[in-house]
């Protein structure tokens, strides 16, 4: 019987299976040969944490028998550690969802009286066929980390400052970082807020530990109490394990407020009662949780005048006013603008000399960035990229800059000299509010006025909130 190509073709893919095959129970037969001779640490565990395989240097590295679950390491909880590299690293949403991308963080491994070594670890979760595990990676960095101490190579947060006012700040911060004392930061949105922050946790006793950042504007209503106490599996849909929650990720380190303001006042009330006495329930559980964190808050709003309008308690605003510290607008610190412009530019163009020309600088001094230090950055970034030659001139800065700058100007000039009221005229003043947003307030500052004179001139010139409500939001 003549052979057919049919047959030919499932002859040849019958030999590709059978090699395939045998290449298969080679390599299953070598691999767990080969995995123990690696150095690093591989361990593969199931979404609870039921380890289903480990190689020879993971139980070294580790300096354990052979485990069986991997709910803690010896110096900490693999669930917490977690958490705390995956809210570092920027993920908004690490307590309330299992983290998918990679994360890591360095492990301080117990070794000996006072004595540890640092073990860098790596996770992800991989999903096949609806089945999850996560793979873990371990490497000893020790000796790679006292390298990079040796020579300066860890990163520390500092300030460029010219200004009495911020070194004032930064003074304070220096006093008051080796005490547990709740510190408040109030200033405009991109003043340095979070910076300062985190140099305040730098200096302190508890800089080991983690600084977890909660963001207390974005957080949604219903997951208020799992976010920042955690919950146990079962506790609601889709609870399939044990949550911890930001209080326990900043256990023995630093919890910072960011825009406390923003949180409603019925949660106000529930972490007002958690500071009190560093003590809390999970969600679903009755089990009690001790913690040790000192807590930092921030604001770009005036706290004192929302607990006297009513929207702020005054408990809560006392527990966490105990050291206040105000960080200055840019518009605030003149001699500032030029020091930050340059070293911005400077670290953009990676020390390539570019320089500012005269218009350009007397255009950086005269606008009133109210968007601050983060508003400058980014408008140097943008200079440093888009300029054609080493000279940097007003015509090189973006368009929506340039804009804003002469719509200031034009509400500045409209005023009158002999007026101490001031003459706005009405077309400046909803050009104004609407770069803001429709805030009040914001507007205001930039006018160098309060919001009670801005409102009198809306009055004056008819602008009513029906008619200005895409304008006038605040």
């Amino acid at each position: 019987m003549a052979t057919t190509e049919a047959d030919v073709e499932v002859l040849a893919k019958e030999k590709k299976m059978a090699s395939l095959s045998t290449e298969l129970e080679t390599l299953c037969e070598v691999l767990p040969e080969l995995l123990d001779s690696m150095d690093a640490g591989i361990l593969l565990t199931d979404i609870q944490g039921k380890i289903e395989f480990c190689n020879a240097a993971a139980k070294i590295l580790l300096n354990t028998h052979p485990l069986e679950h991997l709910r803690s390491i010896p110096g900490g909880s693999v669930q917490k550690e977690l958490v705390r590299a995956a809210i570092a690293a920027g993920q908004e949403d690490a307590v309330s969802r299992p983290q998918t991308g990679c994360v890591r963080w360095d492990h301080l491994l117990p070794v000996a009286e006072g004595e540890h070594k640092v073990l860098q670890i790596r996770t992800r979760l991989v999903e096949r066929k609806q089945h999850k595990r996560r793979i873990f990676f371990i490497e000893d960095v020790s000796e790679l980390r006292h390298a990079e101490r040796i020579l300066g190579g860890t990163r520390s947060v500092g300030f460029i400052t010219d200004d009495p006012h911020m070194r004032d700040a930064l003074e304070l911060i220096e006093q008051v970082a080796a005490t547990d004392a709740s510190v408040i930061f109030q200033g405009e949105s991109g003043s340095g807020k979070g910076l300062m922050v985190r140099l305040l946790h730098q200096q302190s006793n508890r800089s080991k530990k983690s600084l977890v950042e909660v963001n207390c504007a974005a957080i949604p209503d219903n997951l208020f109490e799992a976010e920042f106490f955690g919950s146990v599996r079962g506790a609601f849909t889709g609870a399939v394990t044990d949550r911890i929650g930001r209080f326990a990720a900043a256990d023995g380190g630093t919890l910072f407020l960011d825009e406390v303001s923003e949180l409603p006042k019925h949660h106000q009330a529930k972490l007002l009662k958690v500071l009190e006495d560093m003590r809390y329930e999970p969600v679903g559980s009755t089990k009690t949780h001790q913690v040790d964190v000192r807590v930092v808050a921030a604001s770009n709003r005036n706290l004192k005048e929302l607990v006297e309008n009513g929207d702020f308690r005054s408990d809560l605003f006392y527990r966490l006013n105990v050291i206040p510290i105000r960080i200055p607008a840019l518009r605030e610190r003149p001699s500032d603008i030029m020091l930050l412009a340059e070293h911005f530019l400077k670290i953009t163009t990676g020390g390539h000399k570019k320089r500012l020309g005269s218009a350009a600088k007397h255009l950086l001094l005269d606008y009133p960035w109210p968007g601050n230090v983060r508003e400058l950055r980014n408008v140097m970034e943008y200079v440093a990229i888009c300029s054609a030659g080493p000279e940097i001139s007003d015509s090189d800065f973006p368009k929506d800059f340039l804009d804003r700058m002469h719509l200031g100007s034009a509400v500045t000039s409209s005023r009158s000299e002999n007026d101490p009221e001031a003459i706005y005229d009405r077309e400046s003043l909803l050009q104004l509010l609407d770069k803001h947003g429709g805030n009040r307030a914001a507007a205001a500052r930039e006018l160098g006025i309060d919001r009670v004179t801005l409102w009198r001139h809306l009055s004056r010139l008819g602008i009513s909130g029906k008619e200005g409500s895409s304008h006038l939001g605040h």
